[in-house]
């Protein structure tokens, strides 16, 4: 394993209205719905106790309104970064649409999807190859910057922290559709010099 660097929590923002519709939404954004809300007041309980002296946070304002829920941007004991390599991936002309209006108006890149997304590529959006690559510069960005820090936190989207997963465990973008990441819970990370151990998954 190697020495220990640091633990790493990924925070799923709470659930918003496009998650009740159905609706694919990457880096558009819609408003928390109340049980998103009470989702994050329960996760800022959990995590009360955990000494977090550093917040990443992706650019999209769901995640920006559930670090600022969670951990309070007005704290000085807490340094707060925004960092856009955590956005959810860009889906493109999908972005928000639900599932029955894709199957109706893009049946054909819908079911290659459904086939292989390992290879897929949403239409002028982004391949989930890209976006593992993203999610994963980002990751060793945190890592660099972050050495000596006790727990570091990174509040982001469903298809991040499962990249995140993914990278971490060596298991690579294939692997994406292997875990389930529910609105409002954490996941935990251990961090060592030469590999990564999962403690906690949805929190």
């Amino acid at each position: 394993m190697g020495d220990l660097l640091m633990k790493l929590i990924f925070i799923r923002h709470g659930e918003t209205e496009a998650n009740n519709k159905g609706i694919y939404q990457g880096t558009c954004d819609y408003p928390l719905s109340n049980n998103g809300i009470i989702q994050n007041i329960n996760l800022k309980s959990k995590l009360g106790q955990m000494n977090i002296n550093k917040v990443y946070y992706s650019s999209l304002k769901r995640a920006k309104v559930t670090a600022d829920m969670v951990f309070d941007f007005s704290k000085e004991d807490i340094k707060f970064l925004e960092e856009p390599a955590f956005n959810e991936i860009d889906f493109g002309k999908w972005e928000g649409k639900d599932y029955r209006y894709i199957d109706l108006n893009y049946h054909d890149e819908f079911q290659n999807f459904i086939k292989d997304y390992r290879t897929f590529m949403f239409p002028e959006g982004e391949s989930f190859k890209a976006f593992y690559s993203r999610v994963s510069l980002g990751i060793e960005k945190i890592i660099s910057e972050s050495k000596g820090e006790e727990i570091v936190a990174v509040v982001a989207h469903g298809g991040t922290i499962r990249a995140a997963i993914c990278y971490l465990l060596s298991l690579g973008h294939e692997a994406f559709y292997k875990f389930n990441i529910n609105h409002g819970c954490y996941t935990l990370f251990t961090i060592y010099d030469e590999s990564a151990v999962l403690e906690v998954l949805n929190g």
